[in-house]
């Protein structure tokens, strides 16, 4: 018996699939107590004669009870899968469901985290920058005194501004090894 799984039928909720699961165990159930019963009628006889030389009705009775039992059995298993397959399906929703749920609270952690630490890297290099800047001003207004000398002011420039492009460097580069660790925990964790 080959069906298409119920899941995939449109517009199957789990809450269908586990109506559909639980009426199939309960003619699982019924199933095989009617055909427990149909066997034992079947094979009571009287005395131990009628059961070493049954008459022809008996053995004709006891094939029906054989085939019924066979067909029953049949049909239990083909439910059973049929059964299996719907209880794989409604934990796989749900596993699915439960990994969305978890999903969205790692994304939101992680969201919040790197919230925080962009906060925290902010205010780092904020702080790093002025106090950065209130170090190079007096030089600039020192080195400023010596314009009139050339051979003096032009080199404590260029100094200067070496010390000015090796800050604005570093800082980019931190900021870009920052991003980069973001986005492969970010990789990561999806």
């Amino acid at each position: 018996m080959t069906l298409q799984p119920i899941s995939q039928m449109p517009g199957t909720s789990l809450d269908e699939l586990e109506q559909i699961s639980n009426g199939m165990q309960e003619f699982m159930r019924a199933a095989s107590a009617e055909a427990r019963e149909t066997a034992l009628e079947a094979m009571k006889g009287s005395g131990v004669f009628q059961r070493l030389f049954p008459s022809r009705y008996q053995k004709e009775t006891q094939e029906l009870a054989v085939q019924t039992l066979r067909q029953f059995g049949a049909a239990k298993r083909e439910f059973i899968e049929v059964f299996t397959r719907t209880q794989l399906e409604i934990a796989r929703k749900r596993a699915d469901a439960l990994i969305a749920t978890q999903g969205m609270h790692l994304q939101t952690q992680l969201a919040r985290f790197a919230a925080e630490r962009i906060q925290d890297l902010n205010e780092t290099i904020n702080a790093a920058l002025e106090r950065f800047m209130s170090q190079m001003a007096p030089q600039f207004d020192m080195i400023e005194r010596f314009q009139n000398r050339p051979e003096l002011y032009e080199p404590a420039r260029r100094s200067l501004n070496h010390q000015i492009k090796v800050y604005f460097d570093s800082t980019s580069a931190l900021l870009n090894g920052f991003n980069e660790s973001l986005h492969k925990k970010v990789g990561s964790a999806q």
